[in-house]
């Protein structure tokens, strides 16, 4: 009976201090990676507001075993929707200097992301790509986040390059 008791109490003692430790972890997590691309403005947006481009640079489309994928009629700018079983994508905005999107899971985790179209010299740009992302207050929520830079960071970086690649070589 004594072990039972110390069993819950060091239970009880390790979610407390899991909950301690989450709470100094913010409840929002911007992630961003940046890219300088010797092409317009124009070039670019075109290519990210439309959804039905993106299965030829974007690698969480190409990579994932999203089945039933399908575009909306209107793939390009506000309103567009690229969905499948396991994740659905949707425009809410889309202007010349940035597009923001909301991304769904079937697990019904809910997240936005954008791009930013910035003109910082007259021959590039630079496209900044991010997500957003708000946690609850739950410990594993929170400390999950640990591992988001990890595992989305590389992909987004490779899923820039291959766009990089793709506009500079269709001038």
């Amino acid at each position: 009976m004594r072990y039972i008791k110390l069993f819950f109490l060091s239970v009880i003692v390790l979610f407390l201090v899991l909950a301690g430790i989450a709470a100094l972890f913010p409840r929002h997590l911007r992630m961003s990676r940046a890219i300088n691309m010797g092409v317009s403005r124009e070039q670019a947006f075109r290519q990210i507001s439309d959804l039905g481009t993106w299965d030829t640079w974007n690698l969480f489309i190409t990579n994932a075993p999203l089945t039933h994928r399908r575009v909306s009629v209107v793939s390009q700018g506000k309103g567009a929707v690229l969905s499948s079983d396991q994740l659905t994508i949707a425009v809410e905005n889309a202007n010349p200097d940035s597009v923001t999107t909301i991304w769904k899971q079937a697990n019904a985790k809910e997240f936005s992301g954008g791009f930013n179209l910035l003109q910082l010299q007259p021959d590039s740009i630079t496209l900044q790509w991010y997500f957003d992302f708000n946690f609850r207050w739950y410990p594993w929520e929170k400390l999950s986040s640990l591992l988001y830079e990890r595992n989305l960071g590389p992909v987004m970086e490779e899923s820039l390059a291959r766009l990089k690649e793709k506009l500079e070589n269709s001038k």
